[in-house]
C-alpha cells in the first residue's frame, strides 16, 4: 500500500522544490537581464522566451510514450541533465543566437522533466491522496518562488554569471538524487513511441483537445507576467528599481499563494474542478487586466493578488482534473501533450513585445491580454460538457 508520503514521493517532492528554487533564482529576472545588458527590443526578448515554448511544445509530441514505456529515473536524468547543461552554458553566451539555443535546450528538458515528475507523482499516491499530494507540490514551488527572488537580488550583485553556475550545480544534486531514488516501478505501455500515437490521443478525446486549448488561453496570460509585465516595468521605472519592484511582486505573489492554498484545497472539496477552473481564470484575467491601470505599487500588488488567486485556482486542479481524465499506462502521454499549452507561451511573449513595441498606453496593452486569457472559461466548461460533467 502506498502511504501519502513514502520515500520516493517525499523525495519526488524535494527534487522539485530543488529544481524550483534554482529556476526561480534567475529566468524570473532573464528578460531584465537582456533588457539591461544586451538592450534587446520587447519583439527580441519575446522570440527567446517564445523560443523556450516551441521548443516545449515540439517535444510534447513526442516525450509522452517514452515516459510511458521506459524506466522513469532513466528519463528524468536526461532532463535534468539538459538543465545542467543550459545552466552552465549560458554565462558564455555573447550573442543573440546562443540566447536562443539555450531557450530551445531549456524547453526540451521542461518537456521531459515537468510531465514525468507528475506521471511519478500519480503512480506512487494512492487516488484519494492525490488531491493532497499535487497540492503540496504547488505548495513547495511556492515557497521555493518566495524564497529564490529576494535571495537572487542578493546574489546578482557578484554576477548574473556566477548565479547561473549555482543553479548548475543545484540541478547536478538533483540528477544525484534520482540516481540515488529506489524508482522499482516497471515501464507499463506497450504502445511503440511515436508522435502519431499523441495526435491519435487528440483525436480519440475531444474533451482533452477542449481541455487542452483552455490551458493554452491560461498560459497565453500566465506567460506575460515573466515577459510583458516584466519589460512593462523595465519601461516604466529604471532598471534597479524595476528589479526591485519585480521581487515584491513576485514574493507577493508566492506570499498570496502561501496563505490562500489551504483555503483552495478545502473549497476543491466543496466545489467541481471545472468550476475551480473557470473561476481562476476569470480571476487570472482580471488581475492581468489591473496591472495595465497605474504604475502605483500599492496598486501593482493588489493586482497581483487578484491574478494569484485566479493562478492558484487554475493551476492547483489542472493536475488533478487530467489525472482523472487518463488510466495509468496513458499518464506520460496525457501529461506530456498537456505541454501543448506551450502554444500560449509562445505566442504570449511575442504578442505581448509586439504591443509593447508598438502601443504607448498600458492600459491598453493588458486589456487585450486579459480578453484572450478570458476565453479560457468557455473552453473548459465545453470539455467538461463533453465529458458529461456539467
Amino acid at each position: 500500500m502506498r502511504s501519502k508520503f513514502n520515500i520516493v514521493t517525499s523525495t519526488i517532492l524535494v527534487s522539485i522544490f530543488i529544481a524550483r528554487f534554482g529556476t526561480f533564482l534567475v529566468l524570473p529576472y532573464l528578460t531584465l537581464f537582456l533588457l539591461d545588458e544586451f538592450h534587446y527590443s520587447g519583439m527580441q526578448i519575446g522570440t527567446i522566451i517564445s523560443t523556450l515554448a516551441l521548443s516545449n511544445l515540439v517535444m510534447s509530441f513526442f516525450v509522452g510514450p517514452y515516459i510511458d514505456k521506459y524506466p522513469k529515473n532513466k528519463v528524468i536524468i536526461i532532463g535534468l541533465i539538459g538543465y545542467l547543461i543550459c545552466y552552465f552554458y549560458f554565462p558564455f553566451i555573447e550573442h543573440y543566437s546562443g540566447f536562443i539555443a539555450f531557450a530551445a535546450l531549456l524547453g526540451v528538458s521542461q518537456a521531459v522533466v515537468e510531465p514525468t515528475y507528475r506521471v511519478l507523482l500519480s503512480l506512487y499516491t494512492e487516488p484519494e491522496n492525490r488531491r493532497l499530494i499535487f497540492n503540496m507540490r504547488y505548495f513547495l514551488i511556492n515557497i521555493s518562488a518566495a524564497i529564490a527572488p529576494l535571495t537572487s537580488v542578493y546574489f546578482q550583485q557578484y554576477g548574473m554569471a556566477n548565479l547561473f553556475f549555482i543553479v548548475g550545480f543545484i540541478f547536478l544534486l538533483n540528477i544525484l538524487i534520482f540516481i540515488i531514488i529506489p524508482l522499482k516501478l516497471n515501464p507499463i505501455s506497450t504502445t511503440k513511441p511515436s508522435i502519431f500515437h499523441s495526435f491519435h490521443v487528440f483525436k480519440k478525446d475531444t474533451s482533452f483537445l477542449i481541455f487542452v486549448l483552455a490551458l493554452i488561453f491560461i498560459s497565453f496570460g500566465y506567460s506575460q507576467f515573466d515577459s510583458t509585465f516584466s519589460q512593462y516595468l523595465g519601461k516604466s521605472f529604471h532598471h534597479e528599481l524595476a528589479i526591485q519592484y519585480f521581487a515584491w511582486l513576485i514574493t507577493t505573489n508566492a506570499i498570496t499563494v502561501l496563505v490562500i492554498q489551504y483555503f483552495v484545497y478545502k473549497l476543491g472539496e466543496l466545489i467541481s474542478t471545472t468550476t475551480s477552473l473557470m473561476i481562476g481564470s476569470g480571476l487570472l484575467s482580471m488581475g492581468l487586466f489591473f496591472f495595465g491601470q497605474s504604475d502605483s505599487i500599492l496598486w501593482l500588488i493588489a493586482a497581483m493578488v487578484i491574478f494569484t488567486a485566479g493562478e492558484v485556482l487554475v493551476f492547483t486542479m489542472v493536475d488533478i482534473h487530467l489525472d482523472g481524465m487518463c488510466e495509468d499506462q496513458e499518464k506520460g502521454t496525457y501529461f506530456a501533450l498537456s505541454g501543448v499549452k506551450s502554444v500560449g507561451r509562445i505566442v504570449g511573449p511575442s504578442l505581448g513585445g509586439v504591443l509593447l513595441d508598438t502601443m504607448s498606453s498600458g492600459a491598453l496593452v493588458f486589456f487585450i491580454i486579459s480578453v484572450v486569457t478570458l476565453l479560457a472559461i468557455p473552453s473548459f466548461y465545453y470539455s467538461s460538457k463533453i465529458r458529461g460533467q456539467f
